[in-house]
C-alpha cells in the first residue's frame, strides 16, 4: 500500500513549478475544517441529536415534544452529511484522457494531468516543441520556467498507480470532499513511476541546469467538479514529483 504524506493547505499544490502558493486561513482541505467537523460531530453525539430529533428542555406535562431551532452549526453538520452520502460508497475510476478533457475548463482548477506531466511529452530538450526538459527553461509552449518538471512513465502504469490509489484511500477522500471539496496528498508508490529535470540552478544558485532524475513519489490534488449534484470528483493533477 503507498505511503501517503498529506498536505493541509487550502490551494492547490505547486505543479512542482516554483514555492507554494499563498493561501488564507482556515477551510480547504486544512486540519482546521477536519477538526470542526468532528468537534461538531461528538457535540451532537454527546446531546443525542445525531440522527434524532432535536430535542429542548422537557416539554410540559401532556404537551407535545417540543424541539429547538437549527443552529448554524446544526446546519452546516447538516451539509456535511448530505455531501458524504451523496458520494458513492464505491471509489470512483478514472480515466485521465475522459477526466482532462471534461474538467479542463474549471477557472484556477482545471484538470491538467496530461498537459504538464502526460507520458507521450517528449522528454528531452528540443527548442522546436514541447519538451518535459524545456519546462525548466521556460521552453516552447512553456508558461514560466519550473524547478522540477517530471512526466509519467507510461499511460499503464499512470491508470494504475492513481486507481490503486484512490481504492485504497477512498474512505479518507470521501470524508475530505464531503466537508471541504478537497483532498490533497503526497505518496509513495514504492517503484519507478516518473522520470524528468530537476533545476541544479534553483532558488537563486545560479542560471537553470537540467538535472535529470527519477521518483517513485506522486502528488495528487481532487476535487469535487463545481455545481455538480450529486458531487462529482475529478482529479487536478496527479503527477511524479521529485520535491515531496
Amino acid at each position: 500500500m503507498p505511503r501517503s504524506r498529506p498536505h493541509h493547505n487550502d490551494d492547490d499544490p505547486p505543479d512542482d513549478g516554483g514555492g507554494p502558493h499563498s493561501h488564507p486561513s482556515g477551510g480547504g482541505g486544512g486540519l482546521g475544517s477536519v477538526a470542526r467537523f468532528q468537534e461538531l460531530t461528538l457535540s451532537e453525539i454527546k446531546k443525542g441529536q445525531i440522527g434524532g430529533v432535536r430535542e429542548a428542555a422537557a416539554p410540559a406535562i401532556g404537551g407535545p415534544p417540543q424541539t429547538r431551532p437549527q443552529t448554524p452549526d446544526d446546519i452546516e453538520l447538516s451539509l456535511w452529511e448530505d455531501q458524504h452520502a451523496k458520494l458513492d460508497n464505491d471509489p470512483p475510476r478514472f480515466n485521465m484522457a475522459a477526466n482532462d478533457a471534461a474538467h479542463a475548463a474549471h477557472q484556477h482548477h482545471n484538470a491538467h494531468t496530461l498537459d504538464r506531466h502526460g507520458p507521450d511529452i517528449p522528454l528531452r530538450l528540443d527548442p522546436s516543441r514541447k519538451t518535459i526538459e524545456g519546462r525548466i527553461y521556460n521552453g516552447t509552449d512553456w508558461h514560466g520556467a519550473a524547478t522540477a518538471s517530471l512526466k509519467w512513465t507510461d499511460h499503464t502504469t499512470m491508470h494504475r498507480v492513481i486507481n490503486d490509489y484512490v481504492a485504497e484511500n477512498w474512505t479518507r477522500i470521501r470524508n475530505d470532499l464531503a466537508i471541504d471539496g478537497l483532498h490533497r496528498d503526497v505518496f509513495d508508490a514504492r517503484q519507478k513511476i516518473g522520470e524528468g529535470f530537476v533545476n541544479r540552478g534553483m532558488y537563486g544558485a545560479g542560471p537553470p541546469q537540467a538535472q535529470y532524475t527519477v521518483t517513485s513519489t506522486v502528488r495528487i490534488t481532487i476535487r469535487v467538479a463545481p455545481g455538480t449534484d450529486p458531487p462529482q470528483p475529478y482529479i487536478v493533477t496527479a503527477f511524479p514529483t521529485a520535491l515531496g
